[in-house]
């Protein structure tokens, strides 16, 4: 019976690696563990007990976790959005180096920008900050 819970184990791990997700990792996990679970018990329907209870424990405790860090702040990301910094930096491909706090960001504007033009950061996408040129003393705040 290991040999087909090594198989449901591998099965649930390929499924993760093309529609990521962290759903299926744990059912994997789970079906690894029962491998063992199966070497000391025969009955196939006590070692499928043992993966769904055990899949739906991991799943309870991803979920629990997740929601935990989705609800965290940090300020820091509230702190950057509306700032007005200065262009330090044209990159190769386009994008802006601007320093925030003392960091280096990478950002991107839809205008042409140069290097000591104010900007105002507009938001975040992904780990680049979106620019917009500072025009007029109103555009600041």
């Amino acid at each position: 019976m290991a040999v087909y819970w090594l198989a449901g184990a591998v099965f649930f791990a390929v499924v993760e690696l093309i529609v990521p997700g962290l759903i299926s990792i744990w059912f994997a996990l789970a079906a690894a563990i029962t491998i063992f679970f199966s070497m000391a018990v025969d009955s196939g329907l006590y070692q499928g007990y043992f993966f769904v209870i055990l899949s739906a424990v991991l799943l309870a405790s991803t979920r629990k976790f997740s929601k935990k860090m989705l609800e965290r702040k940090d300020g820091s990301v509230d702190r950057i959005i509306g700032s007005v910094v200065e262009v330090k930096g044209i990159a190769p491909n386009g994008n802006y180096e601007i320093y925030f706090d003392g960091k280096h960001w990478i950002g991107k504007s839809d205008e042409e920008l140069e290097i000591g033009d104010k900007v105002k950061i507009l938001r975040i996408e992904g780990i680049k900050l979106v620019l917009e040129k500072v025009k007029y003393k109103s555009n600041i705040e």
